[in-house]
């Protein structure tokens, strides 16, 4: 194969490699536009939804006191309540910024390792099962993680040619990314120093000359980019200062397969490494030598793998629950320096028909993750919320607890019912797992329901309702979904 940075007459492939492009560009828009509407919303998307809906000083003392979410991916979204959107539309933003930044991780990669490297990043994360999720999921990931590659592809402009407007680019990019998604913003930092350190010795004297300007002016770089934070710098600092939510999660060396096989081709957490998992851990390894060896790419070493250390240090000075999302910044540069691994692959002198496979083998396993992702890798509340939505408005629903609470209120009463709650609605009681509760609040004269799902489970509410008739709902969110008890009246004792 000839090499992707050859100057001189194109080699076949090489001709064809902007209907490449532009198919996999494609293809990551389309499968991420499949079954929107397939499954509800889980918890995360119903309280982004829920503060969206909002009036606007509520909305911004929300935003505030909660500290922990920053406020642009909200505010685009407040903007989009005003069309009354449906779930499904609701989740067009996301779809949007995730196939935005297949194309821009491409060019990035492209730059420095060439035009095939490049091609591989796109196709890997066109087909990436985690991020074609976050690319359908009302939350803020989806755009931090395009702002994370724009900034760090308008600064790889600005090295290539000091202009201006490049570095106008570069400074908007990275203030959205801290408007947007901390995590982003706490990657993004090494990442650009290390970028900007390797091109500070690089053979070319111009990119030389303007990488260690850019290093000399950083200071008022970095000055600007705080002024430009000012309003939102005290939330920052309460954040940060709050008592973490969880204890932090344990030293493992089983956690480097999770991330292994999450930013490979599993579609959900907490899978085992497995055996064809050992395919994105080798690409991993060959994109770490070949990282390593190139200068101009050591930057993709500092992405993927000190990323995910680095955001393993942030959950243990404050954890706030083990969620495999807080990585999907690093997930990125996991997936760029597999990337760099494949082209490497196709490098070999292994025939067109053994590139072909390779290509072949990688995308089978990409498919086979996104199709059980698409099958089960999302809850549905719907079923059930549709059942008690069907039962006589006076028969009251008492939850488990304020998780579940949330949920079954957005589906059976609408996105209104925690910000704009009205007297004749109906009430979806959290007894916060207490047996007491569900006994002093519950009329023996008249049926309810009683919702065990997702959440914090009450043993004694659990044991307490077991003799009741009860009713299945899979989909739901839960330890093998969720289970609603008819409290028939006259049955309490």
């Amino acid at each position: 194969m000839a090499s992707a940075g050859g100057r001189g007459r194109l080699s076949p492939g090489e001709r064809l490699l902007p209907a490449i492009g532009v198919f996999l560009v494609s293809a990551g828009l389309a499968v991420r536009f499949i079954g929107l509407g397939r499954f509800s919303f889980w918890l995360d998307e119903i309280l982004e939804t829920y503060t969206t809906r909002m009036h606007w000083p509520t909305f911004w003392r929300s935003l505030q006191q909660e500290g922990f979410n920053a406020p642009l991916d909200y505010t685009l979204r407040k903007v989009l309540e005003y069309f009354q959107p449906t779930d499904a539309q609701r989740r067009l933003l996301s779809v949007l910024w995730g196939a935005l930044t297949v194309p821009l991780l491409g060019w990035l990669v492209a730059r420095r390792a060439g035009r095939w490297a490049g091609l591989c990043a796109a196709g890997l994360l066109a087909l990436a099962p985690y991020h074609v999720r976050y690319s359908q999921e009302v939350r803020p990931y989806a755009l931090g993680l395009l702002l994370l590659v724009a900034s760090l592809a308008a600064l790889e402009s600005y090295l290539d040619r000091a202009r201006l407007r490049s570095l106008l680019c570069c400074y908007a990019a990275c203030l959205a990314t801290l408007y947007t998604l901390y995590l982003a913003a706490l990657i993004l930092l090494p990442v650009a120093v290390c970028l900007l350190l390797e091109n500070s010795y690089d053979e070319e004297s111009q990119r030389r000359r303007t990488a260690r300007s850019f290093l000399a002016w950083s200071p008022a770089f970095a000055a600007a980019l705080a002024a430009g934070y000012v309003p939102w710098w005290p939330v920052l600092f309460r954040a940060f200062k709050s008592t973490p939510m969880s204890a932090a999660p344990p030293w493992s060396i089983s956690r480097l397969g999770r991330y292994v096989s999450y930013f490979g081709f599993a579609y959900r957490d907490g899978s085992e490494l497995r055996r064809t998992d050992l395919v994105f851990l080798a690409l991993l390894i060959l994109g770490i030598v070949a990282a390593a060896r190139k200068p101009g790419l050591r930057y993709l070493i500092v992405w993927g793998i000190g990323g995910v250390a680095l955001v393993e240090l942030a959950e243990h000075r404050h954890p706030t629950y083990d969620s495999i999302f807080h990585w999907l910044p690093a997930g990125l540069g996991l997936t760029a320096i597999a990337a760099l691994g494949l082209s490497q692959v196709l490098q070999w002198r292994a025939g067109s028909a053994g590139r072909t496979l390779a290509c072949a083998l990688v995308a089978w396993l990409s498919v086979r993750g996104l199709a059980g992702y698409f099958r089960d890798g999302r809850p549905d509340w719907r079923p059930l919320a549709r059942f008690l939505a069907g039962t006589p408005p006076t028969e009251r629903i008492f939850v488990e607890n304020q998780y579940t609470q949330l949920c079954v209120g957005y589906y059976v009463v609408g996105p209104d019912w925690l910000c704009c709650k009205k007297p004749t609605q109906r009430e979806v009681a959290n007894l916060d797992g207490e047996l007491p509760r569900l006994l002093s609040a519950w009329d023996p004269s008249r049926d309810a329901w009683l919702v065990l799902a997702a959440g914090p489970r009450s043993e004694p509410v659990r044991s307490w309702s077991a003799s009741f008739p009860s009713i299945a709902f899979s989909t739901a969110e839960g330890s093998g979904g969720a289970i609603v008890r008819r409290l028939a009246r006259g049955a309490r004792e």
